[in-house]
């Protein structure tokens, strides 16, 4: 134990306590604190830092110092007035605290502390004994599990990767987004976008720099919306260029194409002149596209989308001349299917990114001329994006999480190396550099925060807005039915975890400490908050509360807590009583409800085409079911649990709700439903009373990824605010 100032740094569990309140921490704050306590009043340089936490890697020049300042805001220090971290101009800095290391026994007190335990001098040294075992444990399994990453560090450092570096092309407030360079290796078209959380809406821009002069214009693009670049092409002479474009805000999607053309002859500081000329290429309405790519030699887009926007995607063409869409030769998908894709350079391979339902992505490559599929690298994690080399063999792919990674290598995954580096959050929209060996990428901080959008009433509305949120994704809460308490969903110590909080706006507790890199997401309290179903990478898993401790976080999930799991995507979670979940699952873009009996662990069907059951805490008697055809809303008396059956479904009545098609993140609480909808490319949650005559209500959000509901106070996690830039490498 170190201690310094206020606080008390575990080195072995790799913990921060301030005044026995557990501090979260990043992986790569964690290294640059231990780094610097270790070197008390030591002048450590940029460059040492450099070579401690991204050894031999490609790291974006801006990453210390958002480091630094990301470690002084956890540390409560003013650069101008230090306590901890100063600043030695052009030299680096150095850590002015005193540091104290704390022997054992002071350890094992402040244990006993906590825990309110009051043990002997056998049982402190038995304990002692436990902990340094467990933390020799907990080193050898990271450096084992880690072994696949020493390798690729380790290829990379023989590669001489520290002789190239990687450069920010944009730096402006907000999000850069979407970079293709131009043809001419001159100049980057990419998306800026600013967040006004008052008025509820974004805006995208049309930006052109030229990456030489730094000289950056926005082009007048009108009423136009553009989600995404798909390709920038030019004439011969560069005179006019075409871009392809996706216009895909929420209740749209249609794609076009428009040309640039500079107004005046003056090439190195032209205006530019946009020129959209209506040409829709195709409307996709009727298909959510998740990926999109433009093949030039066969004037063709492929693109990847869910045929009745649910899952599995599919891949699928549209010729240009013709304006036909095909259905492209592909395995069939399962799970989440074919979510991305990438043509490569030489225009004779599609590079598939296919995942199951076991949250595990598989490489796959379709001869364009042969129509024959080779299957690649089968990764054990989740791969958003991959995109080729620029020698058609190779592939760029993210690494596993909480690694913010790029690493190279062939399709069945061998030769790997470790391409790029960084500090800040990656973003799945690499693209080439068109000079055969550099490489566009963005870095991308998505902020979502829990925020009540209803207060409950002990809370001043003044002061409603914030909920203790961190300066990474807070997100998915789940309100306790009986106390003022709730649990969501966190990265702010690098990797999803637990958080305990509640109503008084106290700091939230970290409940969980998992060292795998599991995928947290939907969350649902039984309606006695004695237990917890939540989602983790498409299993459901039955957790007792008391399992939640802030004292002893709960480190890994237990295989006999599973209650259900599915190839098929899990899109919702909720319960039937305190003997059965609800769980809905799409199926061949059909979602479909799966109701568990908890008292056997079975799967067990309802009499009829559901797809939602849910249930209102405030009224046991009833449960609803949503019909699979209509969207239709039907109240039941709630069925009875065996432990061998369900009772057949009573008393079903037509509420004569009908919810909207794309409808979302549905609940009932004290006879209202909730959900969400997506309307003139706004995102909004609708408060429907079940009683037909009372009002409804609608609340416009930014872009809301989850909420929760209890005695009509809302609770959602909607975003705060967003950074990111378009990078390069410089080899």
């Amino acid at each position: 134990m170190i201690q310094f100032g206020e606080f008390i740094l575990d080195e072995i569990q790799a913990r921060l306590y301030c005044q026995e309140t557990e501090i979260a921490l990043e992986p790569k704050l964690f290294e640059l604190l231990l780094l610097f306590v270790n070197q008390q009043n030591t002048i450590i340089s940029r460059q040492d830092i450099l070579a401690h936490l991204w050894p031999g890697s490609l790291v974006t020049d801006n990453a210390i110092n958002k480091l630094v300042a990301s470690l002084r805001k956890v540390l409560a220090d003013d650069p101008k007035k230090p306590q901890y971290i100063q600043t030695v101009p052009k030299r680096g800095y150095r850590f002015i605290c005193q540091v104290n290391l704390l022997d054992t026994s002071q350890v094992v007190d402040r244990d006993s502390l906590i825990n309110n335990e009051v043990d002997d001098g056998s049982a402190q040294q038995h304990r002692v004994r436990n902990k340094v075992i467990s933390g020799v444990a907990f080193l050898l399994i990271l450096l084992l599990g880690s072994g696949y990453l020493w390798k690729i560090v380790n290829n990379n450092n023989n590669q001489g990767a520290h002789n190239s570096y990687t450069k920010a092309l944009t730096r402006a407030h907000g999000m850069e987004e979407s970079a293709r360079m131009h043809p001419d290796n001159n100049h980057l078209y990419y998306l800026k976008q600013d967040v006004n959380t008052a008025a509820k809406n974004t805006r995208y821009q049309l930006r052109l720099k030229n990456i030489h002069t730094a000289q950056t214009k926005q082009i007048d693009i009108g009423n136009t919306n553009i989600s995404k670049i798909i390709a920038v092409v030019s004439t011969p002479n560069n005179a006019i260029t075409h871009m392809l474009y996706l216009d895909k805000q929420r209740g749209t999607c249609r794609v076009y194409q428009a040309t640039i053309t500079a107004k005046t002859p003056d090439s190195t500081s032209p205006t530019m002149h946009w020129q959209q000329n209506d040409e829709r290429l195709f409307d996709c309405r009727d298909k959510r596209i998740k990926d999109i790519d433009y093949h030039a030699g066969r004037n063709t887009i492929y693109y990847t989308a869910q045929p009745q926007n649910f899952w599995p995607n599919q891949i699928y063409a549209f010729d240009l001349e013709t304006k036909k869409h095909s259905f492209v030769t592909q395995a069939e998908p399962v799970g989440w299917g074919h979510h991305n894709i990438d043509i490569s350079p030489d225009g004779n391979k599609l590079l598939i990114m296919s995942t199951t339902g076991d949250i595990k992505t598989q490489l796959q490559v379709l001869n364009l001329r042969t129509n024959e599929i080779t299957e690649g690298v089968k990764f054990d994690y989740l791969v958003t994006e991959a995109i080729w080399h620029h020698n058609s063999e190779h592939v760029y792919y993210y690494a596993a999480p909480p690694a913010e990674q790029i690493i190279k290598s062939d399709i069945q995954g061998n030769n790997a190396t470790l391409f790029v580096s960084a500090s800040e959050y990656l973003s799945p929209q690499m693209s080439l550099f068109p000079d055969g060996k550099n490489l566009l990428f963005s870095t991308k901080q998505n902020n979502y925060g829990n925020s009540w959008l209803v207060a409950p009433k002990n809370i001043n509305e003044s002061v409603n807005i914030k909920i203790d949120n961190s300066t990474v994704d807070d997100f998915n809460p789940a309100l306790f039915h009986q106390s003022s308490q709730y649990l969501f969903i966190s990265n702010r110590s690098g990797r999803a975890q637990l958080y305990l909080a509640s109503n008084e706006g106290k700091q939230a507790k970290i409940v969980s400490n998992f060292t795998q890199p599991y995928r947290l997401s939907y969350m649902a309290l039984s309606p006695n908050d004695q237990h917890l179903l939540l989602n983790v990478d498409n299993k459901v898993y039955l957790i007792p509360m008391y399992d939640l401790n802030e004292h002893s976080p709960l480190t890994s999930l237990k295989e006999e807590q599973i209650i259900f799991t599915n190839e098929s995507p899990i899109i919702s979670l909720d319960w039937l009583s305190e003997n059965g979940a609800a769980i809905t699952v799409v199926n061949n873009g059909i979602p479909e409800l799966r109701v568990v009996n908890l008292l056997n662990r079975k799967a067990q069907p309802l009499s009829g085409k559901w797809s939602y059951g849910l249930t209102d805490s405030k009224h046991p008697e009833y449960h609803y079911l949503i019909d699979q055809q209509s969207n239709t809303l039907y109240r039941v008396a709630s069925p009875t649990f065996s432990d061998d059956s369900i009772d057949k479904l009573q008393h079903l009545t037509n509420t004569q709700i009908t919810l909207p098609s794309g409808f979302f993140l549905v609940k009932i609480d004290d006879n209202v439903l909730y959900y969400g909808s997506d309307e003139n490319g706004s995102a909004y949650l609708n408060a429907v009373p079940l009683d037909t005559k009372a009002q409804s209500q609608k609340y416009r959000l930014n872009d809301f990824i989850g909420y929760d509901v209890n005695n009509g106070n809302i609770i959602v996690s909607d975003i705060e605010s967003f950074e990111g830039d378009v990078h390069r490498t410089m080899y």
